[in-house]
């Protein structure tokens, strides 16, 4: 059983204005009903065959072109029989001839659509016993040249549409992999060294009441196992692809030159070398902050310093704004923001300090560990 669709007027990507240029037609109704209806209803005829062709096109895109030669023959008997200025009309067609799929098909269409005109406005006068007007043609250059337009910001669109999909599926199955490739790597590190504690751990366990010796040796060999593994995990997460706080700068002035916010940097934040989680920690903080400064701030400006101290690092996010309150008493997302900030630092040592004065907008003041450089100072010790 075939499923029926509910008839829609017009595609959806159109909305009202499929109906605007529909009210638009009923314009030459108004000079037609001047008329005797012996004269009048070939303008009749035309103008409905216009209005069927028109929304026909939008819809049958393998008949597409017939509708546009339709549309176009349509208009010319309308110039042709009572007046040039109906030639305008001709507007309605070029969405048609822009929808063509092929460069060569609108050229076809625009060069039936230019003679059919010519020869509208040629018969026209020559009826008339007057000389041909030439007022039509810049009008006439412009319905000749949009369809090539339209038709190339189409196709422009279809390509970025394409290229957005084929990105998103690149991201979804470089995600995949790196499930994969977590689980094998997790599966391979820890498997065999899990299983291998867990027999030990029986052993010891039998050992206890025959031989204690040999007993607290296979603990020792335990304790030597479980460091190793631990050693192994924290290698396998230090692999892992991390968030770099540069890429997150980058995105922080994007987002603040779109909501009209002047965003300024100091330090060089591509010279950090710590590890991966404190990397990811600090960049979603710089995120929340941002996102802070957009939604409630209503600054003009803000800056963002990256400094290194003593075995840490800096990030201080300063804006101009209004502020919000500094512990977190708010019931906003700005509050449960603040929180979350705190949470995530708490993890690997780091600290969140706020400040917020009247005349100088509002300070956080993020601080953490420089882990790779503590490590290389204990390993000289």
């Amino acid at each position: 059983m075939k499923l029926r669709l509910p008839f829609r007027l017009f595609p959806e990507n159109m909305r009202h204005f499929g109906f605007i240029w529909i009210i638009n037609m009923t314009i030459p109704l108004y000079y037609l009903l001047q008329l005797p209806f012996q004269k009048a209803w070939i303008g009749y005829a035309a103008v409905a065959i216009l209005a069927f062709a028109f929304r026909q096109a939008l819809w049958n895109t393998e008949g597409r072109l017939v509708y546009a030669l339709i549309q176009i023959t349509s208009v010319a008997i309308l110039g042709y029989v009572y007046n040039p200025s109906f030639l305008y009309f001709g507007f309605y067609c070029i969405m048609a001839i822009g929808m063509l799929p092929t460069v060569r098909k609108v050229a076809f269409t625009v060069a039936y659509m230019v003679a059919a005109f010519v020869l509208t406005l040629y018969l026209f006068y020559q009826k008339a016993g007057e000389a041909v007007h030439l007022d039509f043609i810049p009008s006439l250059i412009i319905l000749a040249i949009l369809p090539f337009a339209m038709n190339s910001h189409r196709k422009a669109e279809q390509l970025r549409k394409q290229l957005r999909s084929a990105n998103d599926e690149i991201e979804r199955l470089i995600k995949n992999e790196e499930r994969q490739r977590i689980a094998r790597d997790l599966h391979d590190t820890l498997g065999h060294t899990l299983s291998l504690i867990t027999l030990k751990g029986e052993l010891v366990e039998r050992l206890i009441p025959h031989d204690p010796e040999r007993a607290v040796q296979e603990a020792k060999d335990i304790q030597a196992t479980s460091r190793t593994v631990l050693k192994q995990v924290r290698e396998l997460i230090s692999d892992m692809r991390a968030v770099h706080l540069a890429d997150e700068l980058r995105q922080a002035g994007q987002i603040l030159s779109s909501a009209g916010i002047g965003f300024e940097t100091a330090g060089d934040a591509k010279r950090i070398r710590t590890s991966p989680v404190v990397m990811n920690i600090l960049s979603m903080c710089l995120r929340e902050a941002v996102t802070n400064v957009v939604k409630h701030s209503r600054a003009k400006h803000c800056k963002v310093e990256l400094m290194e101290k003593a075995g840490s690092y800096v990030l201080k996010v300063h804006d101009d704004g209004v502020g919000i309150d500094g512990a977190g008493s708010e019931l906003g997302q700005a509050g449960s923001g603040m929180l979350g900030m705190k949470e995530r630092l708490s993890l690997i040592e780091g600290t969140l300090e706020f400040s917020k004065r009247e005349e100088t907008g509002t300070t956080l003041i993020i601080t953490v560990p420089n882990v790779v450089k503590r490590q290389q100072t204990e390993g000289n010790r």
